[in-house]
């Protein structure tokens, strides 16, 4: 998936029944779970986190957040909740 978010955006909080990773392209998001913060910045590491726990999404930084984004998930199960 493309993922296109504008400066201080907020997900729902929400669950993936699999894995979900990202590498930013441009800006920066914070991804804030139970167990932390992970934040993606253009130019650095793509950010993966396991399946099941709780997480909310911020567009963090002062441009747009442009990512490519992948949610692996049984196809029996929904890809979000």
């Amino acid at each position: 998936m493309e993922a296109v978010t504008a400066p201080g955006m907020r997900s729902v909080v929400h669950r993936h029944a699999g894995p979900e990773a990202w590498h930013t392209l441009e800006g920066e998001t914070c991804l804030e779970t139970p167990d932390g913060a992970r934040v993606g910045r253009a130019g650095g590491p793509p950010v993966i986190v396991p399946g099941g726990p709780p997480m909310e999404l911020t567009s963090t930084g002062a441009a747009v957040r442009r990512a490519l984004v992948l949610v692996l998930h049984d196809a029996e199960r929904p890809a979000s909740s």
